[in-house]
């Protein structure tokens, strides 16, 4: 599972991350953990940014730091559940803790840490990563599990052996940190790009009048605490939803899109919001290219840092008005109820969700066709106090009602026929495989209203997580519309669509 974290004081996100392991094997306690810590050793050692930490964290300019050595026992902290404890209710538990979790000493500890969840006797365990995100995106926790993964697959073989002592894990002297994407590919930006932007940012509040502003979820700075609510599609019907969603000409993430519009715009008042904007992720790993000149080691796609942008999609008030005078009025009724029944979805509301969708999809392949050009990453070198940028944000109309964070599959099936550097079949007894993942993010004060994560592990189910600052609306609207979204799924997963 994957999720992120906001530090309240600064509005800067974080990340967390959880899979479900399942090991085919009869290790005693003592022996899964040496080899789970020296797995995560292994991860530090593999990748720079879980080596340092960050010094002036809460000035102008705040830069990494060296660390000599990391103890793994600040990192990694094991919880084992009795026989009789509820797994998922734990795993829910743990993961919504640390959603809100900061990091006090972020420049003696790097700013991450990994809960193993683990019933004694069973074959199973749940690893919480959580990180930082001045540390590392999104992306970049799908990549440490991988990466862990492929650890416990062959034991390290291609990797460097970590030197544990008693914990203590040695840093190497000079640390390859990932370089800032701006001084690993050239960005360039157009003069007309640059001063809309510029102008969207610095704009006084009287003059943000755009109809999709999300004024019904207005920014407040405190109280900071981030609801989560999450649910799980079945593989078989997730099979059908992708099926569905390749006849209709878009991906899961351009469906998202559309069913959140659908419930928000069946929730919420014309008045209160006559259109919307949302965002989508969109990876820049894919625009690197490996080795360039100034960092021939860097392998973006393998690297994890910051490498990620994002994408707004507005959807205008002549869309959400039709969509709405399709609603049905008895819909409507429903939808707005304070009880637990969720409508189902017409023909009519179908055929405008398909082709949101559709569009939504057009809208990420263009931004993909662009590539870096005109893109505000490349703008945000001119951001002279970050800290000062967010405080000014927060006094202004919030731009975006949801997020999708769009990080796919997870790969952790098990390697059947891996062979060994003696030649022979590893011992089947001793693999491993992935069979959930989750992906959740901590509400980030001036971003969007919802952060919608699907997120799933090869050949299993889907997860969705969604995740809200406490005090923005009411928890049960923000309960009614995760409800949507799984009522409209298997709606659409049970063939009537």
């Amino acid at each position: 599972m994957v999720s992120h974290q906001v530090a309240k004081e600064d509005a800067s996100q974080g990340g967390t991350q959880r899979e479900l392991l399942r090991h085919f094997g009869n290790n005693v306690q003592p022996e899964l953990v040496s080899r789970v810590e020296a797995a995560i050793a292994a991860m530090v050692l593999k990748h720079p940014v879980l080596q340092v930490g960050i010094v002036d964290a809460d000035s102008k300019a705040p830069r990494w730091v060296r660390l000599e050595s990391l103890d793994l026992r600040d990192h990694i902290e094991w919880k084992s559940l009795g026989s009789s404890e509820d797994w998922d209710e734990a795993s829910k538990s743990w993961a919504t803790s640390r959603l809100d979790a900061t990091y006090p000493d972020i420049d003696k500890r790097p700013g991450w840490t990994v809960i193993v969840l683990h019933v004694p006797g069973t074959t199973f365990l749940e690893l919480l990563f959580t990180w930082n995100h001045p540390h590392a995106d999104g992306m970049s926790g799908k990549i440490f599990h991988q990466d862990l993964f492929q650890y416990f697959q062959t034991g390290g073989r291609d990797m460097v052996k970590p030197q544990l002592h008693d914990g203590i894990l040695k840093i190497p002297d000079s640390p390859r940190l990932p370089p800032p994407i701006e001084k690993a590919i050239k960005l360039p930006i157009e003069l007309g790009y640059a001063v809309k932007t510029v102008w969207q940012e610095l704009r006084p509040p009287m003059f943000c009048r755009n109809s999709f502003l999300a004024n019904w979820a207005p920014i407040r700075t405190s109280p900071y605490k981030t609801q989560l609510r999450a649910f799980a599609i079945k593989n078989d019907i997730l099979t059908n939803i992708l099926s569905a969603c390749r006849r209709n000409k878009t991906t899961l993430t351009g469906l998202m899109n559309g069913l959140t519009l659908v419930s928000l715009a069946s929730r919420l008042k014309e008045a209160a919001a006559p259109a919307f904007q949302s965002i989508t992720a969109v990876s820049l790993r894919p625009y690197i290219p490996p080795g360039p000149r100034d960092y021939p080691w860097l392998i973006p796609m393998q690297t994890m840092g910051n490498y990620v942008t994002i994408l707004p999609h507005v959807f205008e008030e002549t869309l959400v008005s039709t969509l709405r005078s399709k609603l049905m009025p008895e819909d409507t009724t429903a939808a707005t109820a304070a009880g637990e029944e969720q409508v189902l979805l017409s023909a009519d509301v179908l055929e405008v969700l398909w082709s949101t969708a559709a569009n939504v999809r057009r809208e990420i392949e263009r931004k993909q066709e662009l590539g870096v050009k005109n893109n505000q990453v490349g703008l945000m070198k001119f951001v002279g106090d970050w800290r000062q940028q967010m405080a000014e944000t927060t006094r202004k109309p919030r731009q975006n009602s949801w997020f999708i964070t769009n990080l796919g599959v997870l790969d952790g099936r098990p390697q059947k026929h891996d062979i060994g550097d003696d030649g022979d079949d590893d011992n089947d007894d001793d693999s491993w495989s992935i069979c959930r993942a989750q992906f959740a993010c901590s509400a980030e004060t001036t971003s969007a209203a919802f952060i919608i994560s699907p997120m799933t592990a090869a050949g299993g189910d889907l997860s969705i997580v969604g995740t809200w600052q406490e005090c923005i609306f009411d928890v049960r609207f923000g309960e009614q519309v995760m409800a949507d979204l799984e009522t409209w799924l298997l709606q659409i997963g049970a063939g009537s669509s």
